[in-house]
């Protein structure tokens, strides 16, 4: 099946006929043509670029909040730790499910590393304050710690500029990665 549903033909590519305005018994030879699958770290050519990146972002939300890591532990290295006092909301949060999100795939996880360096590329701090904030995500439900409405109170600025400071770091990333 290809995208959307389509069924993609799995015959040899020499041998493909593409209906065409020619004489009868006249076809087209697509031989030449190669489907070419993308990297899973490429973007897409058909669709905006900054729409992609507002995709990897919540993808990497939620694989950095997926991934599992057992016995880490950093080797004879001692430290004390303050007491944390958590938030209600913040134990209200932790507990909005019991089930755990399965584990991310390798491609997410390539694409995560790409994606976490890129709130480096932010000069505006309140742009960059509301990508990685949106980047905590509950490992249980899904849910972004920090949804619009909540992210805006934080900041002290109404959820709709919230949203446009995420839209416009999205175009800042975008731009800068085609320019790269």
């Amino acid at each position: 099946m290809g995208t959307k549903g389509h069924t993609i033909s799995r015959q040899p590519v020499a041998t493909l006929k593409v209906a065409a305005s020619c004489d009868q018994g006249e076809f087209v030879d697509v031989s030449a043509l190669a489907f070419r699958s993308r990297k899973p770290t490429e973007f897409s050519t058909l669709r905006p670029v900054v729409d992609q990146v507002a995709e990897w972002l919540d993808e990497a939300a939620t694989t950095l909040a997926t991934l599992h890591v057992k016995n880490l532990r950093p080797a004879g290295v001692k430290i004390n730790w303050p007491d944390i006092v958590a938030d209600r909301s913040d134990l209200d949060w932790l507990r909005a499910s019991d089930d755990i999100l399965p584990s991310p795939t390798a491609d997410a996880v390539a694409r995560m590393d790409i994606v976490l360096g890129w709130p480096g590329l932010l000069a505006d701090m309140g742009q960059r304050t509301v990508v990685n904030k949106r980047l905590i995500v509950n490992p249980y439900s899904g849910k972004f710690r920090w949804e619009w409405r909540e992210l805006g109170r934080s900041l002290g600025i109404h959820h709709q500029t919230a949203q446009a400071w995420h839209r416009r770091a999205c175009e800042v990333i975008a731009r800068k990665i085609d320019h790269g």
